[in-house]
């Protein structure tokens, strides 16, 4: 950070990158300065956690760790209605299915 509003006749910050580089401005309410959201690469099942189904919900929950492009990682859910159980469901199968004839050699 350059400057911030308010110091000396800067009506807007005024930002440099870390290490230097061509200075920008922003709005002194700081409304372009929120924080860029870190892409999700993806998620993985959360180890020792296993999926739990919440009758009067109707709904199950998986327990998901989110992987992000900068490293981090962030505990989750992955809510499902039933309808969307059932297509997991038919979708792993086919999964599953296509792993075992790989194995096997066939197709």
């Amino acid at each position: 950070m350059v400057a911030l509003p308010g110091e000396g006749s800067a009506t807007t910050y005024h930002l440099r990158p870390p290490g230097g580089g061509t200075q920008w401005s922003a709005p002194a309410d700081g409304t372009t300065l929120r924080p860029v959201p870190v892409k999700a690469t993806h998620a993985t099942l959360l180890a020792g956690r296993d999926a739990v189904y919440d009758p009067r919900a109707r709904q199950g929950s998986v327990p998901l760790e989110f992987h992000f492009d900068d490293g981090s990682t962030l505990n989750g859910a992955l809510i499902l209605t039933t309808a969307e159980l059932e297509r997991l469901y038919a979708q792993t199968s086919r999964l599953l299915d296509a792993h075992e004839r790989a194995l096997g050699g066939t197709s």
